[in-house]
């Protein structure tokens, strides 16, 4: 894994562990998410529309392309009401951790069975200590505080799949334009069941909470573009591995700015994500 392909999911990372404590602080309200994703969607329409202006093969309307762009859609608005139902339950010290550590593994699997893609001895180390790292993180919260455990698990259920589907998507079309219309298809899967819950009180949610709509969409949108860049530079195994480093990132936030204690299972945790990042840097 190069150092230019490491550094650009790390970021991705930072980004990802930066919303996902926002969306907490909103308690997964699910009008917020969605709001997020449809300012998502609205801020990166003439960057699009522009692509497609320009070079209408950005957009091809073969199976492979159509198929992807409709199943991402989809799996990405399951994905935000399975997240909304795991932070309104649980803490994000639980609910992060399993929800992102328990697809790692399935995604390096599927990448090589369905993808025929190959990765190395180190690479497999790599992806399995960070898949015990971020398993880490969570079992203290487990033990105590397992509230949210069950919706954490089908979102890490889901992780690997959209990560395949898109892995396979932006392989031919472009990656703005495929998040452009996964955002609009996302929206869509959402836009019953949030307003059947909150109806007429959406224009309200939108000022109340409009910072954090703001952090969410635009950090979610910005996250999963680098993403989705990174996928035509490696194996999805190696960065879906990397990305969720993310996990120590918010560890470390927890510390810093909450002043979490640094307890044993945490430094474990640690050491075990970083043993992982060196030897997916080394795969």
């Amino acid at each position: 894994m190069s150092p230019a392909l490491l550094g650009l999911v790390l970021v991705a990372a930072l980004c990802h562990a930066s919303w996902n404590t926002v969306a907490r602080q909103h308690a997964g309200h699910l009008a917020v998410l969605w709001l997020g994703a449809l300012l998502a969607c609205v801020a990166i329409t003439p960057f699009a529309v522009a692509i497609i202006w320009r070079s209408p093969a950005a957009i091809p309307l073969t199976g492979t392309a159509v198929g992807g762009m409709l199943a991402t859609g989809v799996l990405h608005g399951l994905y935000f009401l399975a997240l909304s139902a795991a932070y309104q339950r649980g803490e994000i010290s639980v609910v992060y951790p399993v929800a992102r550590g328990s697809g790692i593994a399935l995604t390096a699997i599927g990448g090589t069975w369905l993808l025929d893609e190959h990765l190395s001895l180190t690479g497999y180390i790599g992806i399995a200590a960070v898949s015990i790292g971020i398993l880490l993180f969570a079992i203290p919260g487990w033990k105590t505080r397992g509230r949210g455990i069950r919706q954490a698990l089908a979102v890490g259920a889901i992780i690997p799949t959209y990560s395949l589907v898109d892995k396979v998507g932006t392989n031919v079309v472009h990656p703005i334009v495929y998040i452009w219309v996964m955002y609009g298809l996302t929206c869509s899967v959402l836009l019953l069941p949030v307003y059947r819950r909150f109806g007429p009180r959406i224009t309200l949610l939108a000022r109340e909470r409009a910072r954090g709509i703001a952090v969410i969409g635009l950090g979610a949108m910005l996250t999963y573009l680098i993403i989705l860049y990174a996928y035509g530079l490696g194996p999805v195994g190696y960065v879906v591995a990397a990305r969720e480093s993310s996990v120590l990132f918010g560890a470390l936030f927890g510390v810093l700015f909450l002043h979490e204690r640094l307890t044993g299972w945490r430094l474990a945790a640690l050491g075990a994500v970083l043993v992982g990042l060196v030897c997916l840097r080394l795969a």
